[in-house]
């Protein structure tokens, strides 16, 4: 009752302060699970900052060993040019030392071909 005398509901101070301290027990409630959300938030920032850095260290490797496939790649490409040339060379002197060999066979049968 309210203590003037009037016939209105009214709600007395210790009511009151009970009921003001279940909302702040609520209100204390929800900002903990906030304060954990958000915790939990920069955990996971935090985890996920560290993720994206293990994907760049791997991509600076995998880009420095592609530089290093590709500088092989064209040191083998040179190689096999002048292997190529060596070859091409090899041969062409072996057709010279059978020329050289069927000539100085067929001089041998018959002096008069030079």
């Amino acid at each position: 009752m309210i203590g003037d005398g009037s016939d209105g509901i009214g709600i007395t101070q210790r009511e009151l302060l009970i009921e003001m301290r279940d909302d702040i027990r609520a209100l204390r409630a929800v900002v903990d699970s906030v304060a954990r959300d958000q915790a939990l938030s920069v955990e996971r920032r935090a985890c996920i900052g560290r993720v994206a850095d293990t994907i760049t260290a791997r991509l600076d490797s995998h880009e420095k060993a592609i530089l290093d496939l590709q500088r092989w790649r064209d040191e083998a490409a040179g190689a096999i040019r002048l292997a190529r040339w060596a070859l091409g060379a090899s041969l062409m002197a072996s057709a010279l030392m059978v020329l050289q060999i069927a000539a100085l066979i067929s001089h041998a049968v018959n002096p008069a071909v030079p």
